[in-house]
């Protein structure tokens, strides 16, 4: 007689599934888990490129400033002959408030620039090349040369017109920086000398999208009076206190420089309003706001004119008078 399967009660609970309540329960709580990933992992990333499109910006001012900065430690900078006289005398800065008007190979003095001194400004600086200062570059012919600032060999020319002590041939850097764009992005260019003539102008850094020059300058001086030394205020480029004469520009103990860099690319959506992405403060110290997702800052520094200060004819004595070492500059 065949026998009949037996089930316990405790077996048939044992292989009972979910019930339809306890299914949803299990579901939702892995959705809002699953939710609750997905928006950690989304910020993560959104905060991850964010930090990445700063860090890009941070490294393409620093590496703008440390160009200007160079450059302008270099201003003035010349040998003597042998009786001690400069080989370049010439004036070595000159600034536009707003940018050049004229083109950007044209004579230093014949620089022309904006007259409503609108927009980036603009600025030239000149000294005299060696292999020490520049970065040697290597001519079709096999010459070494110093190079300019677009890594193009500068040869020693007749610059008697543009400053030079004779005519005996000299090699003069003359740069010029300004802001254009390259292909739509604001760029940091530059142009300078390969000898008599201009090389190409050159993309050196992107997303600089502003450049503002100010002169550091010293009280005027008095006769009879110590030349001051100390710094009494911030002139624009264009400031009529300078002018074209040399006294005033001996005045000038700095240069001031402030870029506004941007990302390379807009910040990705996230929970950052728009108007906090766009706000910054700008070279005027004014608070600006962009809407375009493109990150901002301005970055700021002042560099000395080391080759153009007034010369220090004696050196200062212990109980004498301080300032005694200024005078009769």
């Amino acid at each position: 007689m065949p026998t009949t399967p037996h089930f316990s009660r405790r077996g048939l609970r044992a292989q009972r599934g979910l019930s339809l309540v306890e299914l949803m329960v299990a579901m939702t709580i892995g959705l809002f888990l699953m939710g609750a990933v997905i928006t950690i992992y989304v910020n993560t990333a959104t905060t991850s490129r964010s930090s990445t499109l700063e860090s890009q910006m941070n490294e393409d001012a620093t590496l703008a400033l440390e160009v200007l900065q160079q450059q302008i430690r270099l201003a003035g900078f010349s040998n003597v002959d042998a009786a001690g006289a400069r080989l370049f005398p010439g004036r070595a800065v000159r600034g536009c408030e707003g940018n050049f008007t004229s083109a950007t190979n044209a004579a230093f003095n014949a620089l022309t620039c904006d007259p409503a001194g609108a927009g980036p400004d603009a600025f030239a600086v000149r000294y005299e090349a060696t292999l020490l200062n520049s970065q040697p570059v290597t001519n079709g012919a096999g010459v070494v040369q110093p190079g300019n600032c677009a890594n193009e060999g500068i040869a020693a020319w007749n610059a008697l017109a543009e400053g030079a002590a004779s005519a005996t041939p000299l090699t003069v850097a003359d740069n010029r920086y300004y802001i254009a764009n390259d292909n739509g992005t604001p760029s940091l260019f530059c142009r300078g000398r390969t000898g008599a003539g201009f090389g190409t102008p050159t993309a050196l850094i992107p997303n600089i999208e502003d450049l503002q020059v100010q002169y550091a300058v010293t009280a005027l001086p008095t006769a009879g009076n110590a030349i001051p030394h100390q710094v009494a205020g911030y002139v624009a480029a264009n400031d009529a206190v300078l002018g074209a004469a040399a006294a005033n520009w001996s005045r000038v103990a700095a240069v001031r420089i402030c870029l506004i860099a941007r990302t390379a690319r807009t910040a990705p959506p996230g929970a950052n309003d728009t108007n906090d992405l766009g706000r910054y403060v700008d070279c005027d110290g004014a608070v600006q706001t962009n809407t375009d997702r493109f990150l901002r800052r301005a970055y700021v520094t002042t560099i000395q004119l080391r080759n153009m200060r007034p010369g220090l004819p004696s050196d200062y004595a212990i109980g004498a008078n301080p300032w005694m070492f200024l005078y009769e500059n």
